[in-house]
């Protein structure tokens, strides 16, 4: 019985060790609008893991921040609508319009997983 106890106690420890809160969440979407507001999209980029760095080279991300912003203005603001395990979809609401960013923050933080689209 005590093995099983401590076997749940160490699965609920790693499990909220591992897992990102709300409060993660918030913290990096005031990022996102903070550098796509001030039009920092380096601020972002670093904190994407390695992996979607690669994928998404700095020049060309910020080039499509910036055309973004060009278009839809600054960030007013965001709301969860939708979630699973391995991504949470934000409603963001631009000056000129709404469109949908879907976010996973990998363990350690970072950004594992940042696209955005129409809505």
């Amino acid at each position: 019985m005590k093995v099983l106890y401590s076997s749940i106690l160490v699965l609920f420890i790693s499990f909220s060790v591992f897992s990102q809160s709300k409060e993660d969440y918030k913290s990096t979407l005031d990022l996102v609008k903070k550098a796509f507001n001030e039009k920092k999209s380096t601020l972002l980029h670093a904190k994407f893991d390695s992996k979607l760095q690669k994928e998404l080279e700095a020049k060309a991300f910020a080039k499509s921040i910036d055309s973004l912003h060009d278009e839809k203005g600054n960030i007013s603001t965001y709301e969860l609508i939708m979630e699973d395990d391995k991504e949470k979809n934000y409603l963001v609401e631009f000056e000129n319009g709404s469109m949908l960013i879907v976010l996973y923050l990998s363990p350690n933080g970072s950004i594992s997983k940042f696209h955005i689209k129409d809505y």
